[in-house]
């Protein structure tokens, strides 16, 4: 079926063969019966296109796909664009196709979630698992159509029952992982809303533009919801601690240089006596400790004599720190503290007369590592991310993530990446986090 008016006029095509036209000015909703078929025209000139697809996934929308007049871009969610229709419009393929896409890559990225997760929480990782099953089962319901293709009662309610479930996954995620995040409960809150707005529907009920469009705003929101339980990111000058101050959170793990200046001992026992944070401090490469580290002595050093130490510092001797690094862990040539230098209660996870120490406290901790092995990859960084937040902090991963150090490095080629941003922004790619560089 083609049109060749200027405005083409959608017209539902039934069963026994009558086709009465739908005037777009009255605005009449198209209904979904399982004896309705809608024909659809594909452009202004009448001329027909090709089938979308068969069992390959659709294209991403772009510029050329919207030759319906009345459409208007609407929200994107995890990479696509998604067409938001009104009263009147033409129902497209893509209406369907696109949205299941959506679907797939929402269970893509939970997967990967929880791969993240098993090697270091398992039973959250089992937790995680379950929902993405319950969910999976009603995503791959979801038909890819075509034109021409009828358009039934279960398209819609399929996508509804799938968006009640990813309520309860986002629920989760946001209690299990984002613990109680205030932003992410309010977008739970309107996630909810929309999923009551697209309830279930029967064969021969009208099923509004809103009701689809509640669909698509439901996926980016559950997006953003996703991202919210998540590590950030923060990337500051070095000695910039007055701004960084206003980032920490409960659950934060902040890199620092053991010489950073703007900070005192006394801020950093208050506040890791306060919240459950971690001090990550990073020796680097130079003996350059001619007075006192303001931020860690006295409070976890008795003296600043440093001992060199080579790329055989290697033993991890804490359980839990080995269970994320290995054995041994790159060093290269950095600088450290004996375990003799430090005040009670700082413990080793190395062995060796030149070993990483740590310190707990009520709720956060304070611990050593050197400043080019943290980074001496995107792996070995995150590496370090997954077993500092979980042995020090109890946590899967950190609520958020501060780093004031240095950046760059005179043995750039011992490094992945030349530079410890690179570094942090290889990371977040590959784990679907967010970097935000304040410098």
């Amino acid at each position: 079926m083609s049109f060749t008016s200027v405005l083409p006029t959608p017209q539902i095509v039934l069963k026994s063969g009558r086709a009465p036209p739908i005037d777009v000015a009255s605005g009449i909703e198209a209904l979904t019966s399982l004896a309705v078929k809608v024909e659809l025209a594909d452009s202004l000139t009448g001329e027909e296109a090709p089938p979308r697809l068969s069992a390959e996934l659709p294209p991403q929308l772009d510029s050329a796909s919207f030759k319906d007049p009345f459409a208007l871009a609407g929200p994107v969610a995890y990479g696509r664009l998604l067409r938001m229709t009104f009263r009147g419009m033409i129902i497209l393929p893509e209406d369907q196709n696109d949205l299941v896409c959506v679907w797939r890559a929402k269970l893509s990225e939970l997967s990967k979630i929880e791969e993240r997760l098993r090697p270091i929480d398992p039973d959250r990782a089992d937790a995680l698992a379950a929902h993405i099953s319950e969910l999976r089962a009603v995503v791959d319901r979801m038909p890819l159509v075509k034109r021409g293709d009828y358009v039934h009662a279960e398209h819609f309610n399929l996508h509804a029952r799938a968006l009640r479930k990813l309520v309860e996954v986002d629920e989760w995620m946001t209690r299990e992982l984002a613990e109680g995040d205030p932003e992410a409960l309010r977008l739970v809150d309107e996630l909810k809303a929309l999923a009551q707005r697209a309830g279930e529907r029967m064969a021969g009920d009208i099923v509004a533009s809103a009701d689809w469009n509640a669909v698509r705003s439901a996926l980016s929101l559950a997006e953003a919801i996703e991202k919210r339980a998540l590590p950030t990111v923060y990337l500051f000058d070095v000695n910039d601690w007055g701004a960084a101050r206003n980032y920490v959170t409960d659950g934060a793990l902040i890199f620092v240089s053991v010489d950073i200046n703007t900070l005192s001992s006394s801020e950093v026992e208050a506040l890791i006596r306060d919240r459950p944070a971690a001090f990550v401090v990073m020796i680097d490469t130079q003996p350059y400790w001619m007075s006192p580290a303001p931020a860690f002595y006295p409070i976890f050093y008795t003296t600043l004599e440093l001992v060199e130490c080579g790329v055989d510092i290697g033993n991890v001797t804490d359980s839990c720190f080995e269970r994320f690094l290995g054995s041994e862990v790159p060093a290269l040539w950095d600088y450290c503290v004996d375990l003799s230098h430090k005040v009670s209660g700082v413990k080793n996870w190395t062995g060796d007369s030149c070993g990483w120490g740590y310190k707990k406290y009520e709720r956060g901790s304070i611990v050593e590592v050197p400043h080019h092995g943290v980074w001496k990859s995107a792996d070995w960084l995150g590496r370090y991310v997954d077993a500092i937040s979980y042995c020090l902090l109890g946590r899967p991963w950190p609520r958020r993530i501060l780093y004031l150090s240095s950046y760059t490095t005179d043995v750039p080629s011992w490094h992945e990446y030349p530079t410890v941003d690179a570094t942090w922004r290889a990371l977040c790619e590959r784990r679907g986090w967010r970097l935000i560089d304040l410098r």
